[in-house]
C-alpha cells in the first residue's frame, strides 16, 4: 500500500474542522506564546492553525502531500516527509516542544519516529503525544470474551496499524530519552461504538459524562479514549 496516496485521499476527503477540539485542547494547555513546536503529523492542520492562533510559532509535517498543503493555506509551514522511513529534515533541538496528535498509531516503524521526534527537542523541550488507548475498559472486556471489534474513531479504528496502552508508550518514551512523562485522558465519548449507547444518546450523554470525567481524570489508562502524553527530554540526550 502506498500511505502517501492513501492519506491523500483521506485528508482530501474530510470536511473543514471535522475534529474534536475539546481533544485538542489537552495540547494547547501545555504549550506557551512564543514556543516554537513542531506539529509531527499536522494533517490538515486542525491543530496547527488553533497553535497558532494561541501565539505559537508551529511548523508541519505529514506523509501526504493534500495536508501540509492544506495547512499552508492556513498560513502554517508544512512539508511533505515519510515519516515512517525519511528522517525528519531539521537539526537536532530544533524547537521547544514536538506534538504528535493521534498519528503515531498509524506509522509501520512507531519507535524509530518516536526517536525522531526527541532528537528535534532541545534539551530540557517537552514532547507532547496524543494516542489512542487499546487498554480501554470495552476493549479489556471484549477481548476476556474473545473479540475484537474495528470500531470507527476508536482505538482500533481501521486506519490504525499499531496499538498501545499507557504501560508500553510510557516505556516507549523513556526508551527515547524522554522523562518526567505525566498522563491526561480525553474520554472521547462521542465514538459510536466505544460506549454502550444506553449510555451516550442524546438524552443520556451530558449525565453520563459528568460522571464519567472524574473517573478518566483518576484512572486515564482504563477509562479514556484518548491518552494525552506530557514528557520532558533530558539534557544529556
Amino acid at each position: 500500500m502506498d500511505l502517501r496516496d492513501y492519506y491523500d485521499r483521506h485528508w482530501s476527503a474530510i470536511r473543514e474542522g471535522e475534529v474534536d477540539y475539546s481533544r485538542l485542547q489537552l495540547v494547547v494547555e501545555a504549550l506557551e506564546p512564543g514556543e516554537r513546536v513542531l506539529d509531527c503529523g499536522c494533517g490538515p492542520g486542525f491543530l496547527a492553525e488553533l497553535l497558532a492562533r494561541n501565539g505559537i510559532e508551529v511548523v508541519g509535517t505529514d506523509v501526504s502531500a493534500v495536508g501540509p498543503a492544506m495547512t499552508r493555506g492556513r498560513g502554517i509551514e508544512a512539508r511533505q516527509v515519510d515519516l515512517d522511513t525519511e528522517p525528519l529534515p531539521f537539526p537536532d533541538g530544533s524547537f521547544d516542544a514536538v506534538v504528535a496528535n493521534s498519528n503515531l498509531e498509524h506509522l509501520f516503524f512507531l519507535r524509530r519516529h518516536v526517536r525522531e521526534c526527541a532528537r528535534c527537542i532541545r534539551p530540557g523541550g517537552k514532547f507532547i503525544w496524543l494516542v489512542p488507548n487499546i487498554g480501554h475498559w470495552r476493549y479489556r472486556l471484549w477481548l476476556l470474551a474473545g473479540r475484537f471489534p474495528t470500531v470507527d474513531s476508536g482505538p482500533s479504528d481501521e486506519y490504525h496499524i499499531r496499538y498501545l496502552t499507557a504501560h508500553e508508550a510510557r516505556t516507549l518514551l523513556r526508551d527515547a530519552g524522554l522523562r518526567e512523562v505525566s498522563l491526561r485522558g480525553h474520554a472521547g465519548t462521542w465514538v459510536r461504538g466505544l460506549y454502550p449507547r444506553p449510555l451516550v444518546n442524546r438524552y443520556t450523554k451530558a449525565w453520563f459524562d459528568r460522571l464519567y470525567e472524574p473517573l478518566v481524570r483518576a484512572r486515564p489508562s482504563l477509562f479514556a479514549r484518548y491518552l494525552c502524553f506530557y514528557a520532558v527530554k533530558e539534557a544529556s540526550t
